[in-house]
């Protein structure tokens, strides 16, 4: 992944499994300040990065894997997508992307001033 200039790595090198229709495509999530990438191992049969720009999301929440294991992670974008998400310790990785997010905005506020 390639920082684009003034980003900066908030969190990376984050174990995470990607629902992409019945396969569960692992791999790590880097959280920057201006984006969310997710790179699958190289070992999944799909292995295209994910990379969603913090400004696109609308929602991060809470879900259940198999309706009963509290681990998942669902990633809500303005545009209707979902993106489903197992991953370890997601109330504090919800919260780094939803302060990540609320930082951006504080900033374009102070920017455009």
């Amino acid at each position: 992944m390639q920082l684009r200039p003034n980003e900066t790595i908030v969190k990376e090198n984050i174990a995470a499994n990607l629902f992409r229709g019945i396969e569960g495509v692992g791999g790590r999530l880097t959280i920057t300040n201006e984006r969310f990438y997710f790179q699958p191992h190289s070992l999944n049969i799909q292995t295209q990065p994910l990379e969603l720009n913090l400004k696109d999301i609308a929602a991060v929440e809470k879900r259940n894997t198999l309706y009963v294991i509290p681990n998942g992670m669902k990633i809500k974008m303005y545009d209707g997508q979902e993106h489903k998400f197992v991953v370890w310790k997601r109330a504090e990785l919800i919260g780094l992307i939803q302060d990540t997010k609320m930082k951006q905005k504080m900033t374009v506020i102070i920017k455009t001033r």
